[in-house]
């Protein structure tokens, strides 16, 4: 389901001297360490107690997702209460609450156009992501949000409180949804794309991925998502298209061999596009977001990126396993990868359920531990226990180049 330890702030990872607010106002900006664990933002927020005691917890940072979310007992903790009638999310349930008090840092965050809920029966936001709340692009809209990647921090700005740094790319936000919209360019092409912060790997609608593959039948290609591009596991990853892209043209920055997985056509065209200021085909993530700084100025309609690499084009090195995380964190094979219409093992079949790798037991185990488990160098062999018809059996498989 998408809903939808602080640092001392280095005054040179923001480009120099920042404002000081006067004695007794509020902060600025607040600046706290960025987890970045499957290719997604993380970030620890406080919130109070009612007896005042600080409550630390993490979230997911998500530029595509609508609501602020945590979880049951996080909400419970610090004495949240019922605000309306409980709503369906999928296969799980959420309780309108009251906007609590929380902080990124030092700075209090402004939830006003936000729908805060608590989500009913769980202790992390969605299975296998080590999150209790989820922080949304309807709270991010209010400020100039910096994600330096390859700094590990994350920082939030009231507007106009810092200088931006590096290259300026036109940017425009919906003032609902709070999604920021860019444009990218294949092949002479530009194409609406949303930054997505909280998705693991970039998605592309699949009607414009199969007009691209039929173009360039040279492009590698992949049936089944795998790895970080793994993040759903029904048949929208068993059967995705995942391609790798040799040239994207962000405004000025150019991105080389960036993997991307599809989409059935329409989410992006249709059902996406109605919260944006325009159409879009995909959305830019983690796989590709993790090589920059980007910063994004929501008040100015504005993004500044400081490229530090390109994407690593072994990042799909694995066995070739689509996974689904149950609610009860149990993993389970929904499919094998193919390439040339063939599967890239044998032995494992969709059904099974994936109990160990090598030292690992996957139940309750983080997605990006599981899926850090089953990477590694071509010819890698690893050691995968599955549970078929109630039997445990073992196999040897091996790490391949898969894309």
């Amino acid at each position: 389901m998408r809903l939808l330890a602080c640092g001392i702030l280095l005054l040179t990872s923001l480009g120099g001297a920042q404002p000081v607010p006067p004695p007794g106002s509020p902060p600025v900006y607040g600046t706290v360490p960025m987890f970045l664990e499957d290719n997604r933002v993380f970030v620890e927020l406080t919130f109070h107690r009612p007896d005042g005691s600080a409550r630390k917890a993490r979230a997911w940072v998500d530029t595509g997702g609508g609501w602020f979310a945590i979880t049951e007992p996080l909400a419970k903790e610090i004495g949240m209460t019922r605000a309306g009638d409980d709503i369906t999310a999928g296969s799980q349930r959420a309780t309108p609450i009251a906007h609590p008090e929380v902080w990124l840092g030092n700075l209090r965050l402004d939830l006003t156009t936000a729908d805060t809920y608590s989500v009913l029966g769980v202790t992390q936001i969605d299975p296998g992501i080590d999150a209790e709340a989820f922080l949304p692009a309807r709270v991010l809209m209010h400020y100039d949000a910096i994600f330096d990647y390859p700094a590990r921090t994350v920082t939030l700005a009231q507007p106009g409180a810092l200088s931006p740094r590096g290259k300026r790319i036109d940017m425009a936000v919906h003032q609902e949804s709070g999604f920021p919209r860019v444009e990218v360019s294949v092949d002479g092409e530009r194409y609406g794309f949303l930054i997505d912060t909280g998705a693991a790997y970039t998605m592309i609608s699949r009607e414009l991925l199969d007009k691209w593959a039929a173009a360039h039948p040279d492009w590698s290609r992949l049936t089944g998502a795998v790895a970080e591009a793994n993040m759903i596991g029904n048949d929208v990853d068993t059967e995705g298209l995942l391609i790798r892209v040799p040239r994207m043209d962000l405004g000025t920055v150019r991105i080389e061999n960036a993997g991307a997985i599809s989409r059935r056509a329409g989410i992006f065209e249709s059902s996406m596009s109605r919260m944006m200021t325009a159409p879009i085909f995909g959305a830019i993530a983690g796989n590709i977001l993790k090589t920059m700084r980007v910063e994004i100025d929501f008040p100015e309609n504005a993004v500044f990126i400081e490229q530090r690499g390109q994407p690593d084009p072994r990042d799909l090195d694995s066995v070739g396993l689509v996974l689904r995380v149950e609610d009860d964190g149990k993993y389970r094979v929904t499919g094998i990868a193919r390439k040339e219409g063939r599967p890239v093992l044998e032995a494992i079949q969709s059904g099974d359920e994936l109990a160990r790798v090598d030292g690992l037991s996957t139940k309750g185990a983080t997605r990006d531990a599981v899926i850090r488990s089953l990477q590694g160098r071509p010819g890698d062999k690893k050691t995968v226990t599955v549970i078929r018809k109630g039997k445990e059996i073992e196999v040897q498989v091996v790490v391949q180049r898969l894309l």
